[in-house]
């Protein structure tokens, strides 16, 4: 009998100590042209259910020259009518964090789990961190 009730303390002290722990990585991606240096970074948080909570996905551009700044100035424009379409979605928040001439930098703060497919693929996302990973080994991307 004693034996019994030590495994049922030994159960459930166990069964305690088992947390949802979170883990997050980070996948870049960097593309170089005579005119422009396109930077994607993807932070992503997940759990040991393998599930991917959160991700930041954070677009940087640089330009090289004058030609690079017209580029900048069209990446501008065109990520404005991007960014319409998730304007009012509570699971994305959209955040400007550098706007000059030489520079652009947009992130985006995704709620993953609360997401559709078609919207995390624009963002080269899935809900299953293993998949996720598997997707940017398959693309060579180095996640750290």
């Amino acid at each position: 009998m004693k034996k019994i009730i030590i495994l049922i303390i030994l159960t459930i002290t166990l069964t305690g100590c088992i947390k949802n722990e979170n883990f997050s990585e980070t996948c870049k991606v960097e593309k170089f042209s005579e005119n422009i240096t396109d930077k994607t970074s993807t932070k992503v948080t997940y759990n040991n259910k393998d599930e991917i909570l959160n991700a930041t996905v954070t677009k940087t551009y640089k330009s090289k020259n004058d030609k690079g700044k017209e580029t900048i100035k069209s990446i501008k424009e065109s990520s404005d009518t991007y960014n319409q379409k998730y304007a009012d979605n509570p699971n994305i928040k959209i955040e400007i964090s550098a706007d000059t001439e030489d520079e652009y930098q947009i992130k985006y703060h995704l709620k993953v789990q609360k997401l559709d497919d078609n919207i995390l693929r624009e963002f080269e996302l899935r809900k299953n961190s293993i998949r996720y990973f598997n997707l940017m080994k398959n693309e060579k991307i180095e996640c750290k």
